[in-house]
């Protein structure tokens, strides 16, 4: 036997080890030594069980929780299953799910303690509403419309899967369903549910080819999600398959022929031919829920791994929905780079999407005609195409975005997509002034608003957080004079392009401010970018030797924010690190954050006529107008949980590919003779 931590895990299967949720599944429930371990009947679980069996030890069986991921197969598991007896779907014998069922209270592995009815009803509510199922990932949700026949649903499954035999169903129970439905529903369309492994993991249908040839029989592909299933089949003929207890839960009525933990309860009519399992009683679909749901599973937060709730893992899937409901379409990019076009593969990683690659403008454009939901994605400032017909999506990192610079080739945990113009450009609205101008933020909003908010100032976090560096400088050095930070741009940079038609230059710049300030101590601190040889640009203009008291290239800009009074900048998101420390700023052009009421602006925007607070900023700016993903998981998240992941060291460790080293290396040496 294979001991890892007293745990008995035989050395045959060893692939159990290699989950990733066991680690954690064994710190929560810290069994005893000597506990078998195995994974529900497979090979290793029935192992486990006559280890336990022959040496009178403690057992404990696992399985795919009853909300396991998005896609079957996914390494982002959401959680699991323990059972001291057995397993949920076998009839024949004893598991910690049926006991507490029949008891009325938790047992075995089971998390302990009772909700009160009024929270589990809302936690049932959020998974019905939320469209969740044990997978997730249902790209016909987002493709296409429902079919317009109703009609009742015979669920197929995969062929050999345990829980057929263990669930006490016979070869032809299947072929008796659909005969069944045809008698007990004449007249009415009988769709057939493929099981989602049919698809993604090439498993077989428990079908006779006869049912196939029925007029009346249609089947219905697996990329359709149950939720969206129930809405036009009222009624379900199912074996052992969880669809039977999401039938349940959608208000259907479930004919079971097979006896899974839902069946025997008093809410399924049963047509099982194996012998009864042991119900003592019948349950409300609450109990029921709460039971199977909130405590035979044991679940994991999705970003951070810790142990978690149900509603936790509801709020993730919303989240990919809600993502999933965006990129629904297909997707081109135009003219991006190789490097860039591998890190859109996360960002449009969505049930749903399809996401193809365009050499230039023109012909994404092209590709784009003959896609009706087709959208073209330009970075930045990239000129639209030259058919207005054509529909484009802008995209720029967002303002949270990764540890070390995106002009270095730091992978981005956040994007932004913009179908109005894009936030750097005053010159037409964008999505996110529409969020800043128009949006009624609710009370939830702001109160994560102003959590994220205070984590940033706590964790010291920007944009980019390269670290922090340390600086010398002491405020003294001043000698009491007003001290004014003047953050460098990159003056090819789009922004100052679009942003700043009077003042083009870190020069000029610099200029205006000791025009209006002759008496302050002017800090000029050069842009990271610059410093570091990956953009093209003076890292210091001249003027600055007789115009600044003081020219920095090194240091967190945080460190120096701590010690100004003011900043003044043409469009640097320098101004919004300080607008969110409460330090004052005066803008020279118009970014996204100028207008607002929160800075001194010299120049006007006559769109922008709201006055909003730091925590509207924050909501419109770090949370409604980007998307974030995690790049461990695959998976979408919220800003705060990137903030924590950033603020942990999380993509710090990054190790970029060769060829992204290589060509930075090669950028650098450009860069440098070029200047």
């Amino acid at each position: 036997m294979y001991v890892r931590k007293e745990i008995q895990i035989g050395w045959l299967y060893r692939k159990l080890l290699r989950h990733p949720l066991l680690e954690e599944m064994l710190r929560q429930l810290d069994p005893p030594g000597g506990t078998a371990v195995g994974w529900g009947y497979r090979p290793s679980g029935l192992s486990a069980r006559r280890r336990a069996n022959r040496e009178k030890g403690p057992l404990l069986l696992l399985e795919d929780a009853l909300v396991r991921s998005m896609k079957p197969g996914s390494n982002c598991v959401y959680g699991l299953v323990a059972d001291s007896k057995g397993i949920y779907y076998d009839a024949g014998g004893a598991s910690d799910l049926t006991d507490a069922l029949n008891s009325g209270k938790a047992s075995g592995w089971m998390r302990s303690g009772q909700l009160e009815p009024s929270e589990t009803e809302r936690l049932l509510k959020r998974y019905r509403e939320g469209s969740v199922s044990k997978y997730n990932w249902y790209p016909g949700d987002f493709r296409s419309g429902l079919p317009d026949e109703p009609g009742v649903m015979v669920v197929d499954q995969t062929r050999g899967d345990a829980s057929l035999a263990r669930g006490g169903m016979s070869t032809g129970d299947f072929d008796r369903m659909v005969r069944d439905a045809l008698d007990e529903h004449p007249g009415e369309t009988i769709y057939l549910r493929a099981h989602p492994d049919h698809r993604y993991r090439n498993k077989h249908s428990c079908f006779s080819p006869w049912v196939y040839s029925e007029s009346r029989v249609k089947l219905l592909a697996p990329d359709l999600s149950p939720a969206s299933c129930f809405r036009f089949c009222r009624e379900i003929y199912a074996g052992t398959s969880l669809m039977g207890m999401e039938g349940l839960i959608h208000g259907c009525k479930v004919k079971t022929y097979g006896w899974n933990f839902h069946a025997g309860w008093g809410l399924t009519t049963d047509r099982c031919s194996a012998p009864r399992p042991p119900r003592d009683q019948e349950v409300s679909l609450t109990r029921l829920f709460e039971a199977a749901y909130l405590q035979y599973c044991h679940y994991f937060d999705p970003d951070s791994g810790d142990p978690c709730g149900l509603d936790r893992v509801l709020e993730h899937l919303e989240v990919q929905r809600a993502v999933a409901r965006e990129n629904a379409g297909v997707r081109i990019t135009a003219g991006w780079a190789p490097w860039k076009r591998e890190v859109a593969g996360g960002f449009f990683h969505s049930p749903g999407t399809t996401l193809m690659h365009a050499s230039s403008v023109e012909d994404a454009a092209a590709l784009c005609r003959k896609e009706p939901d087709g959208k073209v994605l330009l970075w930045g400032a990239t000129p639209a195409p030259a058919d207005p017909a054509v529909a484009t999506l802008r995209v720029e990192d967002g303002f949270l975005r990764s540890s070390g610079l995106g002009a270095t080739f730091h992978r981005p945990l956040s994007w932004v997509l913009d179908d109005e113009g894009i936030y750097f450009d005053p010159r037409t609205p964008s999505r996110l002034e529409t969020i800043l101008e128009t949006t009624e933020f609710t009370t939830g909003e702001l109160g994560d608003a102003a959590e994220l908010l205070a984590f940033l100032k706590e964790h010291r976090l920007t944009k980019y957080n390269v670290g922090n560096q340390g600086t010398t400088w002491d405020r003294s050095q001043a000698g009491g004079r007003k001290v004014i930070l003047v953050p460098g741009q990159v003056e090819a940079d789009a922004s100052i392009k679009c942003g700043s038609p009077d003042l083009v230059s870190n020069g000029d710049l610099l200029q205006r401010v000791r025009e209006l300030e002759p008496e302050a101590f002017l800090i000029f601190k050069a842009h990271p970018d610059l410093v570091a040889k990956a953009r093209h640009g003076s890292v210091v203009p001249s003027v600055a030797d007789h115009l600044a008291d003081l020219i920095v290239t090194e240091g967190n800009v945080l460190e120096w924010l701590d010690l100004c009074d003011e900043v003044h900048t043409m469009t640097s998101t320098t101004g919004f690190e300080a607008i969110l420390r409460g330090v004052p700023v005066t803008t020279h052009g118009l970014p996204f954050y100028a207008g607002w009421g929160l800075s001194n602006d010299r120049l006007p925007c006559q769109r922008r006529t709201r006055r909003l607070t730091v925590e509207e900023l924050v909501c419109g700016a770090l949370i409604l107008y980007p998307r974030y993903l995690n790049p461990e998981s695959g998976e979408f998240t919220t800003g705060i949980r990137v903030a924590r992941m950033l603020a942990r060291g999380g993509n710090r460790a990054e190790r970029r590919p060769w060829h992204l080293r290589l060509l930075l290396i090669l950028k650098n040496r450009w860069v440098a003779l070029a200047r």
